[in-house]
């Protein structure tokens, strides 16, 4: 039971914007794939789907590490900094993505290859 809840607590650190390179390298590339996925289900702009899945990826992750280590919370100090500061990152990520929009360069992959694309 407490090998499983490290993996929960290791996974959700993984994800969580408690990090300082995990956008780069995890959160963004998955949002990313998780809108192309959701792109051939869901009906609505692309944008939607990568910010969307961008937020659920953040709160996954901190919603994980909640679960798996309960008893290494932060003080309350610590936690309102922390989720302030997810929250600034999330509006400049959802900033971004907003602009590389309306440039034309944020498209599901499938775009690419517009035979087989369901998502326009």
């Amino acid at each position: 039971m407490v090998r499983a809840k490290g993996i929960l607590f290791f996974i959700g650190w993984i994800l969580s914007p408690l990090t300082w390179w995990n956008d780069a390298f995890i959160n963004i590339p998955l949002s990313y794939v998780m809108a192309n996925l959701l792109a051939y289900i869901i009906p609505v702009p692309f944008l939607r789907l990568v910010i969307a899945s961008y937020w659920f990826t953040n709160v996954a992750g901190l919603f994980f590490m909640y679960l798996g280590g309960k008893h290494l919370i932060a003080s309350s100090k610590d936690r309102r900094k922390a989720i302030l500061t997810m929250l600034i990152f999330m509006g400049i990520y959802a900033l971004v993505m907003a602009c590389m929009d309306k440039m034309g360069k944020l498209a599901p992959l499938c775009m690419f290859f517009e035979k087989y694309c369901v998502a326009k």
